[in-house]
């Protein structure tokens, strides 16, 4: 008879992962009995030993990677044989522009550490070695995996015997090739990159002071990261990505030869290449398992992404999975439930994907821009590494990235006491109690939605009009009063460029039409020009075979069609002018969501959705968390008259001090009014407010360079200051931001209100979802899935309008040389010129 041992946790695979998950699990919960199968042979602890060794591989472990191996407590162990990251060099070869991460700037010691793959190995399992609730089972291998009802069954066979274990929860970390993945029938998505790494060490002439060198080559990336116990050390690992050809002729090279070839794709910034160690070749891809759970399995580290090495990215990432993981397991323990429950293994996947997504997209679109010879995308990469030393969003942001700073903190302990608790935390707890005695007439709703602007009133309706919304009862507060209303020749001064994405939403919304009846004026082209060079570039609609490439509406048309659209519709209830005064979190002793009213009311909900602008209330009164900054420049806007017909084209002039728009209107046929946006640093702003209107319309249309004639009139002037703003989250449980509540941009490329009708159609499409499932709206899982389709893409769109802004605010001869080739290369380029057009219409 096959005998059975019984586990809450099995590990398969005792690398890296495996023994790292092991050790988390102990320290967080050490009253699970968890077991750890390997196919390998295990040394005993007290027969362990690690001298350091030239051929040895190794690791680089980011800054949060550390920092989760210091809250386990390994960290003085592992610093006697780590190397400290004081600088991160990264370059393109062949041309000038290079970035740097450097340690200091950033106030730590160290940017990341690179450590012998032996060390951190012997480590990781002396350390799990010692711990009672762990059984270590070497030399084993899991010949099945049968999923049971309430557990997983695994049957292992040793040299010696063959026996059963039944778990709570299979963790399958065996590695890229994983065999039970296959076993199991779970598929993979592969991308081949035509690859091989090279990974050896070497030695060089120079000291390498704590930098590590990325340097991009047509071919691929090289990587140097530092090794020894000192800045003077002469050695660094290598990782030399080779197309698979060439790698094969590399590895066939005797020492000398290779360090010759290593130096002409390398250059002297060590010095010359004195010796080599052994080397290893693996052929590149990116796998990506297409489940990574199922009831009581989950798969970790490579089983579940094998990543590119060109960022490191692939034991941090899986670090991080584990740490979530971990906490996850540890929430659900806590709540009584079962550590392998489908409901509990998509908690942990709905937390992590959004760092997985971002850290995979990271390190593929970096290989895959990096290694084109395509001259537009040279100019792309030329953009970003020149981004990477002026444009401190997209610096700090792929710092981040790459010291694995990221993503959410974890709390994986166990609880040390309760002064953990935050003080924010005490105090909406204290206020809670603070009412609980007290009798509220409070009027319950499902939905809350704070701002009738265009971004809440098309959520509202959004959300409102599907048929799983009938019985919904939401509420939407307004602090304004009724909308202006601008007719004849009197435009008003607000308008947006609504995008196709927009344009569909609010036709499915119900509003388009009646919106067209009013005003609108489609744009055909769009002409862009440098005004320091000579350098332009063109878009046509005939390019992607569309009648237009977006319209121009004005504020105040789009949102009295979308109040009368939320009158009509029963569910909606507007309430105004109010103001939201307070707002009180769910909490376990009552789940809802509370809001204060100004009238002296409180209304409530289990969803809470803020799009009350830029300077959002709601999102001050809960905490939410932003990073930002004065652009120091002000957006004068008004509605000009011009000579010419504006020949249905949207313009933009670029100038140091600030872009220049003229936006076409319509009225009545009348084709020679624009919408203009003129950004202007603050100094330029408040002289052009000074002026009166015959000499303002004088600066115009020289600052326009005539394109359209004389500009004969203007209305009047408004300006706005200009900042940039973006929450490091969307959520919190039962609250989401949308629209300039969660994130405003520069007005540049006018994308502001399309990326809040994205949030509008993401979020209203989970709503309907998750009613269509019956899951309650207070299930945090409905906005965490909203957070991870809009937080990157928006952030990609800050990071990308910032750096045009950066760029075409600079003065630099080198800078401006850059820009005017980068747009002569993309303006004769049709494929890249499509796929623009394509995004910023908000189509595939």
């Amino acid at each position: 008879m096959t005998h059975t041992l019984e586990f809450d946790i099995a590990i398969i695979g005792g690398g890296m992962v495996g023994t790292s998950l092991a050790s988390l699990l102990a320290a967080s919960q050490p009253q699970l009995r968890i077991a750890l199968i390997e196919a390998q042979p295990f040394a005993r602890a007290d027969e362990m030993h690690f001298q350091p060794s030239f051929d040895a591989r190794s690791t680089a472990l980011s800054y949060g990677t550390a920092n989760i191996l210091r809250e386990l407590g390994l960290w003085d162990l592992l610093q006697q044989h780590i190397t400290p990251i004081a600088q991160v060099h990264v370059s393109d070869r062949g041309h000038f522009l290079g970035g740097v991460i450097d340690a200091k700037e950033n106030n730590l010691d160290a940017v990341g550490y690179v450590i012998e793959n032996a060390w951190l190995g012997n480590v990781l399992l002396g350390h799990l070695q010692v711990q009672n609730n762990i059984q270590c089972f070497a030399s084993s291998a899991v010949t099945s995996l049968t999923p049971q009802q309430d557990c997983a069954l695994l049957s292992v066979k040793t040299d010696a015997q063959e026996f059963l274990i039944k778990t709570s929860l299979a963790v399958i970390a065996d590695g890229g090739d994983s065999p039970l993945r296959a076993a199991l029938g779970i598929g993979t998505q592969t991308r081949a990159y035509g690859q091989t790494a090279i990974i050896t060490n070497v030695e060089f002439s120079e000291p390498h002071c704590g930098v590590a060198y990325e340097r991009f080559t047509a071919d691929g990336p090289v990587a140097l990261l530092p090794l020894g116990e000192s800045n003077n050390a002469q050695q660094s690992a290598l990782v030399w990505t080779l197309p698979a050809a060439q790698a094969d002729e590399i590895l066939n090279l005797n020492d000398a030869e290779f360090l010759v070839r290593l130096q002409e794709r390398f250059g002297f910034r060590v010095g010359r290449f004195t010796r080599v160690a052994k080397r290893f070749a693996y052929p590149l891809q990116l796998v990506l398992a297409e489940e990574q759970i199922r009831s009581h399995l989950v798969l970790l580290g490579n089983a579940a992404h094998f990543l590119h090495p060109v960022a490191g990215q692939g034991f941090n990432l899986a670090l991080r999975d584990c740490v979530c993981l971990v906490e996850t397991l540890r929430e659900a323990i806590a709540n009584n439930q079962a550590v392998g429950d489908l409901a509990v293994l998509q908690i942990y996947l709905d937390k992590q994907l959004l760092d997985q997504q971002i850290t995979i997209e990271f390190s593929d679109k970096l290989v895959r821009l990096f290694s084109s010879d395509q001259l537009p995308l040279i100019a792309m990469r030329h953009l970003g590494l020149l981004s990477l030393e002026s444009i401190p969003l997209i610096k700090n942001q792929f710092i981040a990235q790459t010291m694995g700073t990221a993503g959410r903190q974890f709390r994986w302990k166990l609880d040390d006491a309760s002064p953990a608790e935050s003080s924010d935390t005490k105090k909406l707890d204290s206020r809670v109690r603070g009412n609980a005695d007290k009798s509220i007439n409070s009027i319950d709703y499902d939905v809350i939605i704070v701002g009738a602007g265009l971004v809440g009133a098309s959520l509202a309706c959004a959300i409102a009009q599907t048929n799983a919304a009938q019985n919904l009862r939401i509420a939407v507060i307004e602090a304004s009063s009724e909308v202006q209303h601008f007719s004849g020749e009197n435009f008003d001064p607000r308008v947006v460029a609504l995008t196709h994405a927009s344009q569909q939403l609010l036709t499915d919304i119900g509003c388009w039409h009646d919106i067209v009846v009013q005003r609108v004026c489609a744009y055909r082209e769009m002409k862009v020009w440098d005004g320091e060079g000579t350098a332009a570039i063109e878009f046509d609609c005939a390019e992607v075979q569309k009648n237009h490439l977006g319209h121009i509406v004005e504020n105040s048309v789009i949102v009295n069609q979308l109040r009368e659209r939320m009158a009509q519709l029963s569910n909606i209830q507007l309430i105004q002018p109010v103001t939201v005064m307070d707002v009180i979190p769910a909490q376990p002793e009552f789940p809802r969501v509370r809001v204060q009213l100004d009238n002296g009311s409180e209304i409530t909900a289990p969803l809470l959705i803020a799009a009350d602008g830029a300077k959002s209330n709601v999102r001050d009164l809960v905490g939410f968390s932003t990073r930002e900054w004065d652009y120091g420049q002000q957006a004068i806007i008004t509605t000009v008259r011009t000579e010419r017909s504006h020949q249905f084209t949207a313009w933009q002039r670029f100038m140091h001090t600030g872009p220049l728009a003229f936006l076409p209107l319509q009225n009545n046929g009348d084709d020679h009014q624009c919408s203009i946006v003129w950004s202007a640093e603050d100094a330029v702003a408040q002289e052009l407010m000074a002026l009166d209107d015959v000499t303002f319309c004088a600066r115009l249309t020289s600052a326009f360079e005539a394109r359209l004639g004389p500009v004969i009139a203007c209305d009047k002037r408004y300006a706005v200051p200009l900042r940039q703003r973006h929450a490091t989250s969307y959520i919190q449980p039962g609250i989401a931001l949308v629209g300039d509540a969660a994130h405003n941009i520069h007005p540049l490329a006018g994308q502001g209100v399309n990326l809040g009708l994205l949030d509008v159609i993401a979020l209203a499409q989970e709503i309907e979802r998750a009613l269509q499932r019956n899951i309650p709206l207070a299930d945090y899982s409905i906005l965490r899935r909203y957070q991870r389709q809009r937080l990157a893409s928006n952030l990609g769109m800050m990071s990308a309008m910032e750096a045009f802004k950066r760029l075409f605010g600079s003065r630099a001869l080198a800078v401006n040389w850059l820009r005017n080739t980068g747009m002569r290369q993309l303006n004769s380029v049709p494929a890249i010129k499509k796929m623009i057009i394509n995004a910023a219409l908000g189509v595939s």
